[in-house]
């Protein structure tokens, strides 16, 4: 009676439906057994909206305390951990069929994540929630927004960590291996904004005497640990850029950028040294940031792959000031159509 009742919420799309009957039933070791068959089922048959509902269904149990404490020592963590393991399969093979509630659901699993690890969750299943969500963003196979968010939540969970929870996770032994997988992605991945996060991941996980001993094992260069060395958590989103830059083999000493006829401008932060512009391959998106007058925070620009109809990349001569590179991006929404304009002096 049980399995019929669940069924009838989840195919309704009702989470506080689900999350009374749960109640209601006993959060128990058989109760939750029920549940995790009824979400194996529906990942194995592509049903994405189905977990999303028992997610959310979590999520109010949850803001009972109590309930929660009840569900994490029935194995709660464990089971989440494998329904988010069963949906990397169908997001390498079936994301154009089911690109929407797949999405969804991965984004739903990193917000749960996010509110499970605030709890009192013992230091061993963090380390498994954790390391779950480096290996997605290392995975190149997934959908690269998915990869970033994945290590976005991971540095967001250790955020939120006391001191002695992160000592702790710092001296398990299982978070080596990824560790040395995260430096290597590093070198590799071809986007700024994951080089950061990743690079975010191994201050946070690497307590500051260590940093030089571990940087030399992951790094071959020595050039590059020392660079690595030099970040400061004080100071880290500028010293990063600066040890990315020095990765990329970011050159040049003169540089104006330009949107249309618009000169922009690094950042106000006596701290930087120059303006740049990012590249990115492996996203496909092109990103800068820029002084914004009339706001607190950085302004910034990205142009993505998908929202680009058309472009063009020339070389112009100049007979004053030397040669201009010039890219110019087409994008798809007339009222957002701009052309951008990267200038370097030769």
């Amino acid at each position: 009676m049980l399995e019929i009742k669940m069924e009838e919420c989840v195919s309704r799309g009702l989470s506080s439906d689900l999350a009374s009957l749960l109640r209601c039933e006993g959060l128990t070791t058989i109760t939750l057994t029920r549940l995790d068959q009824l979400v194996t089922k529906s990942v194995s048959g592509s049903g994405f909206s189905r977990v999303l509902v028992v997610l959310k269904s979590l999520e109010i149990l949850c803001e009972n305390r109590e309930e929660l404490q009840t569900l994490i020592h029935l194995g709660l963590t464990a089971k989440v951990v494998s329904w988010f393991s069963a949906i990397h399969q169908p997001l390498t093979s079936d994301l154009q069929r089911n690109a929407t509630p797949l999405l969804n659901l991965a984004d739903a699993f990193y917000d749960y994540f996010l509110l499970l690890c605030q709890t009192s969750l013992p230091v061993s299943q963090l380390s498994v929630v954790l390391l779950q969500l480096a290996r997605f963003a290392l995975d190149q196979d997934i959908h690269f927004p998915l990869r970033l968010e994945a290590i976005r939540t991971f540095n967001s969970i250790l955020e939120f960590l006391s001191r002695e929870q992160r000592r702790q996770i710092q001296m398990d032994q299982n978070q080596t291996p990824i560790l040395s997988q995260v430096a290597a992605a590093v070198l590799t991945v071809g986007d700024y904004e994951l080089q950061v996060s990743l690079s975010e991941a191994l201050c946070r996980l690497t307590p500051r005497k260590e940093r030089e001993h571990r940087a030399n094992q992951w790094f071959s260069c020595r050039d590059i640990s020392r660079a690595f060395c030099d970040i400061r958590d004080v100071d880290f989103e500028v010293d990063c850029r600066r040890f990315l830059n020095f990765v990329n083999r970011y050159h040049g000493d003169q540089r104006r950028a330009f949107l249309d006829s618009t000169e922009l401008f690094r950042p106000k932060d006596e701290k930087l040294d120059e303006f740049w512009i990012d590249f990115n391959v492996s996203s496909g998106c092109v990103s800068f940031f820029v002084d914004e007058p009339q706001g607190f925070l950085w302004g910034s620009i990205h142009l993505l792959k998908e929202e680009v109809d058309r472009y063009s990349l020339y070389l112009k001569q100049d007979g004053c000031t030397g040669a201009e590179t010039v890219l110019s991006v087409q994008l798809n929404t007339p009222s957002c159509t701009r052309t951008a304009e990267v200038v370097r002096w030769s």
